[in-house]
């Protein structure tokens, strides 16, 4: 038996080895440029600086089969070892590159002016040195925009290729270069143009940009007198009264869809509409009145029209409705209102101090701590007993004098996951710079300095609202972050990544049609070692049976559910989803009667044909989990705004795994990790967790629509995936003692290996193994110590002494 072990162990290391070299020789891609694909020098470029640059070295890494293999081992709930985490150490030293490798690396870039510091790993090198030495020491051109940069982008660009010695290269996976980006001390807010109406006319004119909220509509408007000129008189003065006839009100009519209306008549006074002077141009003056109707049904497609009565029983004919388009009322997100809805216990404060999350920033992200407490205040989030933590630790830069424009997404992170996980400890992680080759998140800085944490301090959950589209990018950058994510998963550590904005056919499709042509799935959303997190928003119309209607039936239901986020619903946005082109279906998707199977074949919402519109129907498929994304209130500065997007559901997804993982953790169990396993196997057995979402779909981007897309079908589906989580189903089933509940399969209990970490003498041993018997003999005695050894890091988790974690 110990031969045996230790033999498969042995080819299991080598051949893992083996592979990986292979596999990175074949992308020789990964040398083209440090900027963006296709771009070539214009007249607009001047020689670069001694700005600081920081560079990502990623070397080759070794046995990554034999580490997925345990990943997916402890992952599965259906596994003997699902729970038994390794420790940062056990996987930097069996993933470590080769000896020989770190001193090709080591002596080449400490031989250049830069700085060089290695990860705990070795695998991944942080290089910063001026951007003059960068072209220096790779080889390269490297140039900065003459003009000003957009706010949030790098100045830098390039089109020369890198050039390394060729032993240099053949140690390293690839290169990536985090540029500095512009960031200007107090940005404009973007403003618009006021409305200009037409100065003759001879019926009411409305403004197009309708203001709507949760039962309620706002609309601008001016009237015309009976002379046909544009009314320049205020309230106190009497509409049109120096037109002659005087309007004495207006009428207003609500139109919702399906044959819902409602009709008001306002008396054209101060107390009861509003004005200011407008523009009646080419350079006139009018007066724009503004009124606010309320009590209007939410979750209807709403518009208006007016006209106006005048003080000799005449009216004027009604606005014309082509002019303007139609809103969404819905209601506002708040965390009192998410509680609710998916019964997260917020009077529960989390306690355990290894519970700890995290938000990844990017692209100059910061937030403002008197915004947060002032939204804890505004939205009842309570401190416990003097101890609340209400503010995050900082890792990394946070300015907020860089001014508000750049503050959204990490305001909305951080008040929503804090005020859903009460009493969390927090982590602001911040990243500055962008990857210059793909002009988009430095995914594998942040990553090195996650991997490089302590086990007793490493936040168990990530929330990630970045990505972007996957087709540009390098893949080895792709593969390379994969595996970094794999390697975490081995940790317990769950990373949750927003799933898009712009549905199956991506940004792109906001300004180039032909972008609809096909599925552009996003990274890092497509990866397999993330849960992917799509976008819903609230309904009553939310099963097929509320949308009927005939003659004499019409069915309004009025019970509020998830249907998918999409902008021609009024969600702001659409929820991203589809198949990766980069990456396989992972093993918790695969089977003949696994769920994306089954989805590909339904008949409630047909996939589109392939032979139409291009997708890979055996790529990794996402999203895993949805939940609500829309009309989402954020504190800033001295106002709420609302704010949609999968990057609002990503952080109510961590808090609710966090609160699980407190479940866990206080009664001595391992926490969730990689969940996606888990998720999979629970939507067999236990569907009662989910909240189904089978009415619509994510064929439109934030702008417009494109015609195809993937629609919601009962189960999983390409829009939301499992749904939304029904957490007081979730948190019963994950007690412990719940094993009865997800029996494990005997046949399984053995199935899977061990795992041992890595040591150099092994590959030594593989060469000797014909002649060396008594030598593997030993080995495999080492292994079963290290096999015992390698579940000493449960004790971070957990003070039970069991070396077999429980199931759930």
């Amino acid at each position: 038996f110990v031969l045996a072990v230790a033999g498969a162990l042995l080819l299991a290391v080598a051949g893992a080895g083996a592979g990986d070299v292979s596999a990175a020789s074949a992308d020789m891609g990964r040398w083209a440029t440090f900027a963006q694909p296709g771009y070539a020098p214009t007249n607009d470029e001047v020689s670069v600086g001694n700005d600081k640059l920081v560079v990502i070295l990623a070397l080759r890494q070794r046995n990554l089969a034999f580490l997925e293999e345990r990943a997916r081992a402890i992952s599965d709930p259906l596994q003997p070892d699902y729970g038994m985490y390794f420790s940062r150490d056990e996987v930097n030293n069996i993933a470590g590159p080769a000896e020989e490798d770190v001193r090709i690396v080591k002596e080449f870039f400490e031989g250049t002016e830069g700085m060089v510091k290695f990860s705990k790993g070795r695998d991944l090198v942080r290089f910063v040195c001026s951007a003059r030495c960068v072209e220096k020491t790779f080889g390269t051109k490297l140039e900065m925009q003459k003009s000003l940069a957009k706010p949030g982008t790098s100045p830098y660009r390039s089109a020369s290729p890198i050039k390394l010695p060729e032993h240099v290269a053949a140690a390293l996976d690839g290169v990536s270069l985090n540029a500095p980006i512009f960031m200007p001390k107090r940005p404009k807010q973007p403003t618009f143009p006021p409305w200009r109406y037409p100065a003759v006319h001879d019926i009411p004119v409305i403004n197009p940009n309708l203001i709507s909220g949760d039962q309620f509509l706002s609309l601008k408007f001016i009237v015309y007198c009976k002379d046909g000129k544009a009314n320049k008189d205020m309230l106190d003065d009497g509409v049109c009264s120096s037109h002659g006839t005087e309007i004495v009100s207006i009428e207003i009519l609500v139109l919702q869809h399906p044959m819902m209306q409602k009709v008001l008549v306002l008396p054209a006074i101060k107390d009861v509409l509003g004005q200011l002077v407008g523009d009646c141009g080419p350079g006139g003056s009018c007066v724009e009145f503004n009124a606010t109707v309320g009590s209007i049904q939410n979750y209807a497609s709403t518009t208006a029209r007016i006209r106006a009565h005048f003080s000799d029983g005449s009216v004027s004919a009604f606005s014309d409705p082509t002019k303007i388009g139609s809103v969404f009322l819905l209601p506002y997100t708040t965390p009192a209102m998410l509680s609710k809805f998916y019964g997260i216990p917020m009077g529960e404060p989390v306690r355990n101090p290894r519970n700890i999350i995290s938000v990844a920033e990017f692209e100059g992200q910061y937030y403002n701590p008197k915004d947060l407490e002032a939204f804890f205040k505004l939205m009842g989030v309570r401190s416990w007993d003097g101890e609340g933590r209400t503010q995050p630790q900082l890792i990394g830069p946070d300015k907020p004098v860089a001014g508000s424009v750049f503050g959204g997404e990490a305001q909305l992170d951080l008040q929503y996951i804090m005020a859903l996980a009460p009493n969390v400890s927090t982590w602001f992680w911040s990243v500055p710079g962008t990857e210059l080759a793909t002009t988009q998140e430095p995914f594998l800085d942040w990553l090195m300095q996650v991997a490089d944490t302590d086990d007793d301090k490493v936040p168990l959950v990530h929330s990630v609202s970045y990505g972007d589209d996957a087709a540009p990018m390098p893949a080895w950058f792709k593969n390379r972050v994969n595996q970094e994510f794999m390697k975490l998963a081995l940790r317990g550590i769950s990373i949750l990544i927003a799933a898009g904005d712009d549905g199956a056919s991506g940004a792109r499709a906001r300004l180039d049609p032909t972008a609809c042509q096909q599925s552009n799935p996003e990274f890092p959303a497509e990866s397999p070692w993330v849960t992917a997190v799509g976008g819903t928003q609230l309904a009553r119309a939310a099963t097929p049976v509320c949308q009927y209607s005939t003659d004499t039936v019409i069915i309004s239901c009025q019970d509020e559910h998830e249907v998918v986020c999409s902008s021609s619903t009024g969600g702001g946005v659409t929820t991203g989803g589809g198949f990766s082109n980069g990456f396989e279906r992972p093993w918790y998707q695969s089977g003949i009667n696994g769920v994306v199977a089954n989805y590909l074949r339904q008949s409630d919402s047909p996939v589109p044909d392939v032979e139409k519109w291009f997708y890979n129907t055996s790529g990794r498929a996402y999203p895993d989990i949805s939940g609500i994304s829309s009309n989402y209130l954020v504190w800033m500065g001295d106002h709420l705004e609302p704010t949609s997007g999968t990057s609002a559901s990503t952080p109510l997804l961590a808090a609710m795994i966090t609160r699980l993982n407190e479940d866990r953790l206080q009664q001595g169990m391992p926490p969730l990790g990689f969940i996606n396993p888990l998720l999979y196997r629970l939507a067999e057995r236990h569907p009662e967790v989910f909240n189904d979402v089978v009415i619509g779909d994510n064929r439109c981007s934030v702008k417009g629509c494109c015609e195809t897309g993937f629609g919601a079908a009962r189960g999983w589906d390409a829009a939301t995936g499992h749904g939304s989580l029904n957490m007081p189903a979730l948190r019963r089933l994950l007690r412990r003692g719940a094993v009865e509940e997800f029996a494990l399969h005997p046949d399984l209990r053995f199935l899977v290996a061990t795992p041992v970490p890595r040591a150099t003498v092994l590959h030594s041993l593989l060469l000797a193994v014909p002649v060396v018997t008594a030598g593997v003999a030993l080995l495999g005695l080492a292994t079963f110590a290290l096999q015992r050894r390698a579940r000493s890091v449960r004790e971070l988790f957990s003070s039970t002494s069991s070396l077999r974690a429980p199931l759930f």
